[in-house]
C-alpha cells in the first residue's frame, strides 16, 4: 500500500500540486471526522483556496459535503442555489457561483436539500461540469467529509486529493486505495484553530454575490482572454 505524505501545517501557503501544463484539475479536499468535530475543516478549505488563487492559479471552490455543508457559513455567504441546483435543477454556472474576496475566486455552495446526494454524483451535469471546468484551466477544490454520503463517488472526478486532518490523525477512510492521489495531509498547527491562528485568521475582504458577467470575466482573465473558455464556463451546464 502507498504510504500518505507527511502531515505539515498549513500556515498559509497551499500544498504545491502538480505541474498540468496549464490545463485545470478536480482537487478533492477530504475533510476528517476530528477536523469536523473540531470546527476547522470548512475554513481550511477556503484558505486552500486563498492560497492557490494567489499562487496564480483560477479556482472554484465546491461545497460536495452535500449532507451538512458549512462552507457557505464560513465564507459569509447564503446557501441558496448551488451545486445541486445546477446539476439537478438546470442553474447555469454563473448564476450558482458566488465571489469571494471580491473575485479573487468563486464559491459553489451546495445548494438545495436532496434526499440523495449520490443522484448529484451520477449526474451527467456534474461531470459536464467537473471536466468543462478543467478543460477552461480551472483548478477545482471540490470540499467533501469522510463518511458522509457521496464522498466515494465524487473521489471518482478527482485528479489529486488534499487531507485536513489533525496531526497524528488516522487517514480518512475515504482515501484508502488511493493514496498516490493524496498530495498533501495538513492541518493547522495545535491550537491555531482555538486561537485564530492559520485557518480561521485573515479572511480578506467581505464576500459577494457574483453573477454571469463576473463568472465570464473571472474565466476569460483567467484564461489569458480566451473569450471561448468564458463562454463555455457559463454555458456548462445551459439554463438558469
Amino acid at each position: 500500500m502507498a504510504q500518505l505524505p507527511d502531515w505539515r501545517p498549513l500556515s498559509g501557503a497551499a500544498p504545491s500540486l502538480p505541474d498540468a501544463g496549464g490545463a485545470g484539475r478536480v482537487v478533492v479536499v477530504v475533510a476528517s471526522e476530528q477536523a469536523v468535530a473540531e470546527g476547522w475543516a470548512a475554513s481550511a478549505a477556503l484558505d486552500l483556496a486563498r492560497s492557490w488563487s494567489r499562487s496564480g492559479q483560477r479556482v472554484i471552490l465546491i461545497d460536495g459535503a452535500l449532507q451538512q455543508p458549512t462552507l457557505h457559513q464560513a465564507a459569509g455567504v447564503p446557501n441558496r442555489e448551488g451545486l445541486t441546483d445546477a446539476t439537478l435543477f438546470g442553474a447555469s454556472v454563473g448564476r450558482v457561483s458566488q465571489a469571494i474576496d471580491d473575485g479573487a475566486f468563486f464559491l459553489i455552495s451546495a445548494g438545495t436539500v436532496v434526499a440523495d446526494t449520490n443522484t448529484v454524483v451520477r449526474s451527467a451535469r456534474w461531470h459536464r461540469l467537473s471536466s468543462g471546468m478543467a478543460e477552461a484551466g480551472v483548478t477545482v477544490a471540490l470540499y467533501v467529509r469522510d463518511g458522509e454520503s457521496g464522498t466515494a463517488a465524487f473521489l471518482g472526478s478527482a485528479s489529486d486529493i488534499v487531507v485536513l486532518a489533525a496531526k497524528g490523525e488516522r487517514a480518512p477512510n475515504a482515501v484508502r486505495d488511493l493514496e498516490p492521489l493524496v498530495r498533501a495531509v495538513t492541518g493547522p498547527a495545535v491550537g491555531a484553530e482555538k486561537q485564530g491562528g492559520a485557518v480561521e485568521g485573515a479572511r480578506g475582504p467581505k464576500p459577494t454575490t457574483g453573477g454571469v458577467g463576473r463568472m465570464v470575466g473571472f474565466v476569460v482573465v483567467a484564461a489569458g482572454g480566451a473569450a471561448a473558455l468564458g463562454f463555455l464556463l457559463v454555458n456548462l451546464l445551459g439554463g438558469g
